[in-house]
């Protein structure tokens, strides 16, 4: 129970709603919920944030995070620009195997292994880039230190403390050797025209060498084990491992300190800085918590998920919504969130109890194509594995029309399916193509459907009480019993036809999408467009609805489901 003079904690319900959107990124399930509401001991929220943070689901939910955060930008024909490949999936294992955040973003820096195969060294593409290492020294800047070092790329930041030199000093740590400053990363000076507002102490095709620019982080000596057999780094000679060991070392506060604020930002709705990507002119809100925060990841060998029970189980995180206003931007209380494009999309999904049921990921099904032009990102089972399906002339046959409904719903939610930059908060604004879609878009129509792929349909067969059913619907949709005025309004729709409702009839086997003779190789024959326009055709009729119930009762229970998706409630973090 909360101490006097805290805010007020929520109920349950929104409570277990709240921690596996935040956690696993998805809506409790009805067994979930069940056991939880079940639990009578006095610890039922500490534990099943243990449970939760033991799911192999929490790594689905993190992906999404960070491939905004690091620039993931893969694509699946011909990619020639920023492809970072199948680069996604190390990022799963990091969060699936929680490992410690300094070797995250140690593994990071390496750059290993094969850009083709999963490695780190797909986060080094960075293809038609002046300078990609430049690049990726300003994401590492972003990502891990809370420094903004964009303006750098081309001239002194006018705005940030950073200039140049110090931008592809970093970059050149990240090279491995000296770099050349480009000429397209600088602003030209003209004779006898008005100076720039900007400064260019960097000459095109200057020399940089290697160098740390933060000083006041941490200072770029190393520090002397006086051992051999236990230097810091491998290799003292390797400016990529002095990098990764100064940004990662426990002297350099600022690393920590940039996670866990990371953390708390996205499950509070305010950072304790904020921007949490840009600190230059944002100062603590509350300077010994984010403090005692980053000494908790150090001391416990950065491991995210300690922090993550820390904030979980707090007040601050547990408090109601609707306790009392307190002032905006406060790190102390707690915003109204909107669940995230992917949240909405998988929850959607399971609430259906359907799979996205969707085509492969690439324009190459007959693997005739070498990888670097033709990837394949597989068969998506969670919205973090889509991307950007365009191709380069945007032909139909090589169109894939039941994901593209999905990424259509994913970005009208903010979801980016390209990110050729790097991106913590992303664009939340509420448009009308939010509702309009998810009301009348092709997704929404499969989620609605009582189609025999569906959990909901196997429910309505079920024999069981009206409000018994309805009671199932709410939990499943969202995560809480229907109210007494509620309840009644749902029997009185459906009460006409409910006990005649069941037909005897087979069930219809689900319409998946085959694997067409459509591929890279083929194309351009007249007969592939044909084949794919049928085949976007089919996708927009959506799931054929159930012959086991009465059409009448089966559409009256569809326009419940319909309000029920629709609702303010579903989109919301409660």
């Amino acid at each position: 129970p909360a101490e006097a003079g805290t805010p007020a904690l929520c109920d349950d319900w929104s409570f277990l709603r709240r921690v596996t959107l935040d956690t696993v990124g998805v809506i409790p399930t009805r067994e979930e919920i069940e056991a939880f509401q079940n639990d009578k001991s006095p610890d039922k929220r500490a534990r099943v944030i243990d449970r939760l943070l033991g799911d192999p689901r929490w790594a689905d939910h993190w992906v999404g995070y960070w491939q905004d955060v690091l620039a993931e930008n893969p694509g699946i024909l011909k990619p020639e620009l920023n492809n970072t490949g199948p680069f996604r999936w190390w990022l799963h294992d990091v969060f699936l195997d929680n490992v410690p955040l300094d070797r995250f973003a140690t593994d990071l820096v390496m750059m290993e292994g094969s850009p083709a195969e999963g490695g780190t060294a797909g986060f080094a593409v960075a293809t038609q880039n002046d300078s990609p290492m430049a690049s990726k020294a300003h994401i590492v800047a972003k990502a891990f230190l809370g420094v903004e070092m964009q303006c750098a790329r081309c001239h002194d930041a006018p705005f940030h403390p950073f200039e140049q030199r110090e931008l592809f000093g970093l970059a050149a740590m990240l090279a491995t050797k000296p770099i050349k400053v480009p000429k397209t990363s600088s602003i030209p000076q003209v004779e006898r025209t008005r100076r720039p507002l900007v400064e260019v102490t960097l000459e095109p095709g200057a020399t940089v060498d290697p160098a740390w620019p933060f000083a006041e982080f941490a200072p770029a000596e190393l520090p002397d084990t006086g051992d051999a057999k236990f230097q810091i780094v491998r290799d003292v000679t390797n400016p990529r491992e002095r990098l990764a060991a100064l940004l990662t070392s426990p002297r350099n506060e600022r690393f920590a300190q940039v996670l866990v604020n990371r953390l708390w930002k996205r499950w509070i709705g305010w950072g304790i800085v904020e921007p949490v990507d840009d600190w230059t002119s944002g100062k603590p809100s509350h300077p010994e918590l984010l403090a005692w925060l980053g000494r908790e990841l150090i001391a416990h060998d950065y491991d995210f998920k300690h922090v993550a029970r820390l904030v979980l189980n707090s007040h601050v995180y547990q408090q109601s919504r609707w306790a009392g206003f307190q002032p905006a931007g406060q790190a102390g209380s707690l915003s109204h969130r909107r669940a995230t494009a992917e949240q909405i999309v998988d929850s959607m999904f399971l609430a259906a109890g359907k799979e996205f049921r969707c085509e492969e990921l690439t324009m190459d099904p007959e693997g005739r194509q070498k990888a670097t032009n033709c990837p394949n990102l597989g068969v998506p089972k969670r919205a973090w594995e889509f991307t950007s399906l365009s191709n380069e002339r945007d032909r139909p046959a090589l169109s894939l029309p039941v994901a593209q409904h999905v990424v259509d719903l994913l970005v009208a939610y903010g979801w980016r399916d390209s990110r050729q930059n790097p991106l913590t908060v992303r664009d939340e604004t509420t448009t009308p193509l939010q509702p309009l879609l998810l009301a009348n878009g092709v997704v929404g129509q499969r989620i609605t459907r009582l189609s025999d792929d569906g959990a909901i349909t196997e429910l309505c067969l079920e024999d069981r009480p009206l409000p018994d059913l309805i009671r199932e619907v709410y939990l499943r949709v969202l995560s809480r019993p229907p109210s007494d005025s509620e309840s009644q309004a749902t029997v009185a729709l459906l009460s006409q036809g409910y006990d005649d409702r069941k037909v005897d009839a087979p069930r219809k086997r689900p319409r998946d999408p085959k694997q067409t003779p459509v591929s890279w190789s083929n194309h351009l024959s007249p007969e592939a467009t044909t084949l794919k326009l049928e085949q976007e055709r089919l996708a927009r009729e959506g799931d054929p609805p159930t012959d086991r119930l009465n059409t009448d009762w089966r559409e009256r229970m569809e326009d419940v489901l319909w309000s029920l998706v629709n609702s303010p409630e579903f989109v919301f973090v409660p």
